[in-house]
């Protein structure tokens, strides 16, 4: 059977959108509305509540609020000068340029955006700083680059000392706190631990919109011709697998398949229209890389 017209179509505008995922306009869009999310949250939020976001941006927060004679986009630019100095010899090329700009333009943007936002109540400034600043923070790394060199020391510690990344930018955010707890209201390094969290929450939602798949197992007694309507109909791959059965201990062929969102109905309908007494099991996958997937970048 031949793919229904929606799905070919919906199969091109996937392709389309992967391959424009790839070009320069897009991924300098990217890391412009990041930049200026991210800017926006620091300056209209973060700054007037005297919070400290994590990374190399609370750093630099922290200096500026020691020396605020400096701005605080200059902060932020100049703490990531040696960063990138570093990152120049480890890390690719096109990596470091869409960072390069991604920073400076936070740094600009950090400087010229005018506007503070009041809150008469500490956690709503908590809430607010967190959502945009993992929005602009998420939307970046959609791209081929990020807006900061946080991104740059973690891909440094790991693949030169080992260490996770998640290890990394907690033990460093911890530093940056435990430092700011001398300087700082400890009630504001709290307001900032809690604002980190959002924001962390905010930048996976965004990275789960884009990436989210369906990874589907489906034991059948037909799995030929699952598999087949599968390839067909749907235009997905299939792997079919060598199982047994644990109580029967009859042998079994379990299919293996990943599908996004938009066809898992489809999918169902598909695999209970051949096979009414199918067993499917459905599991969320945060990132599939692959054909017909996202690319390795």
């Amino acid at each position: 059977m031949a793919p229904y017209k929606g799905e070919i179509e919906l199969d091109a505008v996937v392709s389309r959108f992967q391959r424009l995922s790839y070009t320069i306009p897009w991924n300098i869009g990217l890391l412009s509305l990041g930049s200026f999310l991210t800017a926006l949250a620091i300056k209209a939020v973060i700054i007037p509540n005297a919070f400290l976001p994590s990374g190399i941006s609370g750093l630099a927060l922290l200096g500026y609020y020691i020396f605020p004679s400096l701005s605080s986009g200059a902060w932020v630019f100049l703490l990531n000068v040696p960063v990138f100095l570093v990152g120049w010899f480890f890390i690719s090329r096109r990596f470091f340029l869409y960072s390069l700009y991604g920073m400076v333009t936070m740094s600009i943007f950090i400087d010229l955006v005018p506007w503070t936002v009041a809150f008469d109540d500490k956690w709503l400034a908590v809430l607010a700083g967190g959502v945009v600043l993992g929005l602009g923070s998420g939307i970046s790394l959609r791209s081929l680059g990020s807006t900061g060199g946080i991104g740059i020391l973690q891909i440094l510690a790991r693949d030169k000392l080992g260490i996770k990344v998640g290890q990394f930018s907690m033990g460093f955010n911890a530093v940056v706190l435990g430092v700011g707890t001398i300087w700082l209201d400890l009630n504001a390094v709290l307001y900032s631990l809690a604002m980190i969290y959002v924001a962390a929450a905010a930048i996976d939602a965004v990275q789960r919109l884009f990436n989210q798949r369906k990874m589907v197992l489906i034991i059948t007694a037909f799995p030929e011709d699952v598999s087949g309507a599968i390839m067909t109909k749907l235009g997905r791959g299939t792997t079919l697998l060598n199982a047994k059965g644990g109580y029967t201990r009859q042998d079994k062929t379990v299919i293996l398949t990943v599908v996004d969102s938009f066809r898992l109905k489809r999918l169902e309908a598909t695999i209970f229209t051949i096979d009414p007494a199918a067993f499917v099991i459905i599991e969320s996958t945060f990132s599939v890389l692959g054909k017909g997937f996202s690319v390795p970048r």
